[in-house]
Protein backbone atom coordinates (compact mmCIF):
# COMPACT_ATOMS: atom_id res chain seq x y z
CA UNK A 1 0.00 0.00 0.00
CA UNK A 2 1.24 3.32 -0.67
CA UNK A 3 1.93 5.96 1.60
CA UNK A 4 0.11 8.31 0.00
CA UNK A 5 -2.79 5.53 0.48
CA UNK A 6 -2.67 5.74 4.49
CA UNK A 7 -2.08 9.27 4.53
CA UNK A 8 -5.58 9.52 2.53
CA UNK A 9 -7.30 6.89 4.32
CA UNK A 10 -5.80 8.52 7.61
CA UNK A 11 -7.45 11.75 6.86
CA UNK A 12 -10.43 10.74 6.07
CA UNK A 13 -10.92 8.25 8.74
CA UNK A 14 -9.87 11.27 11.17
CA UNK A 15 -12.23 13.89 9.50
CA UNK A 16 -15.36 11.27 9.73
CA UNK A 17 -14.83 10.62 13.53
CA UNK A 18 -14.87 14.94 13.66
CA UNK A 19 -11.43 15.14 14.62
CA UNK A 20 -10.59 18.49 13.41
CA UNK A 21 -7.11 19.34 15.53
CA UNK A 22 -4.07 20.40 12.99
CA UNK A 23 -1.32 18.40 13.73
CA UNK A 24 -2.85 14.81 14.21
CA UNK A 25 -1.53 12.36 11.91
CA UNK A 26 0.05 9.03 11.21
CA UNK A 27 3.03 9.41 13.68
CA UNK A 28 0.62 10.54 16.56
CA UNK A 29 -0.81 6.81 15.96
CA UNK A 30 3.04 5.78 16.58
CA UNK A 31 3.07 7.84 19.24
CA UNK A 32 -0.18 6.90 21.06
CA UNK A 33 0.54 3.35 20.40
CA UNK A 34 4.20 3.46 22.16
CA UNK A 35 2.73 5.57 25.19
CA UNK A 36 0.22 2.72 25.43
CA UNK A 37 2.49 0.45 25.59
CA UNK A 38 4.72 1.76 28.33
CA UNK A 39 2.03 2.13 30.19
CA UNK A 40 0.43 -0.87 30.13
CA UNK A 41 3.78 -2.04 31.62
CA UNK A 42 6.10 -3.25 28.60
CA UNK A 43 9.71 -3.27 28.88
CA UNK A 44 11.54 0.30 27.18
CA UNK A 45 13.65 -2.22 24.84
CA UNK A 46 10.75 -4.49 23.58
CA UNK A 47 8.73 -1.27 23.08
CA UNK A 48 12.41 0.05 21.36
CA UNK A 49 12.30 -2.85 18.99
CA UNK A 50 8.78 -3.20 18.05
CA UNK A 51 8.79 1.06 17.07
CA UNK A 52 11.99 0.08 15.06
CA UNK A 53 13.97 2.80 17.01
CA UNK A 54 18.08 2.06 16.12
CA UNK A 55 18.56 3.81 20.15
CA UNK A 56 17.31 3.77 23.37
CA UNK A 57 17.47 7.35 23.54
CA UNK A 58 14.74 7.81 20.92
CA UNK A 59 12.49 5.31 22.74
CA UNK A 60 13.23 7.00 25.78
CA UNK A 61 11.50 9.92 24.46
CA UNK A 62 7.84 8.43 25.31
CA UNK A 63 8.95 8.28 28.92
CA UNK A 64 8.17 12.06 29.62
CA UNK A 65 4.31 11.36 27.67
CA UNK A 66 3.25 9.71 30.21
CA UNK A 67 2.03 10.49 33.60
CA UNK A 68 0.96 6.88 34.38
CA UNK A 69 5.09 6.23 34.52
CA UNK A 70 5.85 8.97 36.60
CA UNK A 71 3.14 7.49 39.27
CA UNK A 72 4.44 4.02 38.98
CA UNK A 73 7.66 4.74 39.36
CA UNK A 74 7.20 7.36 42.85
CA UNK A 75 5.35 3.74 43.86
CA UNK A 76 8.44 1.61 43.03
CA UNK A 77 10.22 4.04 44.83
CA UNK A 78 7.97 3.94 48.06
CA UNK A 79 7.58 0.23 48.42
CA UNK A 80 11.69 -0.01 48.09
CA UNK A 81 12.11 2.85 50.68
CA UNK A 82 9.96 1.13 52.83
CA UNK A 83 11.33 -0.14 56.18
CA UNK A 84 14.72 1.07 55.54
CA UNK A 85 16.26 2.72 58.33
CA UNK A 86 16.09 6.70 57.34
CA UNK A 87 17.70 7.97 59.99
CA UNK A 88 21.65 8.42 58.93
CA UNK A 89 22.71 8.89 62.86
CA UNK A 90 23.25 6.39 65.02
Amino acid sequence: MAKSSVQGAFRRAKWDAGVRKKGVAIHTLRHSYATHLLEAGVNLRVIQRYMGHAQLETTMLYLHLTQKGQEDACQLINHVMEGLDHDLHP
